[in-house]
């Protein structure tokens, strides 16, 4: 078909009195700027596309058990307030405040300097990690 369209181009830029030599239809579009339009005789094949076969998950290990909820409450009377506040650390509590027992030193400043004369939950309790814990102290010295 382009070899048509190049053959009907040539002749009308030559201008000869043949027949060849009169543009056709496609050849006056092209020579005026218009695309032509192709049609083609035989349907397009339609489009497969592979889908491939769903992958087999790796076995894993199970997962392990949930973290405790819940912690043992230690003993920490008569304990330096720095040593019990590591402890309850330890055991993974996280909300642990220091109260002043003492009439003049009413702020826990330096946990070292202090000893735990009460706790908020008592030795043996079930107490939850996010829980409060209020250790009330003495100033040692």
């Amino acid at each position: 078909m382009l070899l048509c369209c190049g053959i009907g181009v040539v002749g009308a830029i030559v201008g000869g009195d043949s027949p060849q030599a009169t543009p056709s239809a496609s050849a006056r579009a092209v020579v005026d700027g218009a695309a032509p339009t192709a049609v083609s005789a035989t349907p397009a094949a339609p489009v497969t596309t592979a889908v491939a076969p769903p992958s087999v998950a790796p076995t894993t290990k199970p997962a392990p058990p949930p973290a405790p909820v819940t912690v043992v409450m230690p003993d920490l009377v008569g304990l330096n307030a720095a040593v019990a506040q590591d402890k309850l650390k330890r055991l993974g509590i996280t909300t642990i405040k220091l109260g002043s027992g003492d009439e003049n030193d009413t702020f826990v400043i330096l946990p070292e300097n202090w000893t735990v004369t009460k706790q908020s939950h008592k030795k043996g309790a079930k107490v939850a990690l996010d829980e409060l814990v209020v250790l009330t102290c003495t100033k040692q010295g």
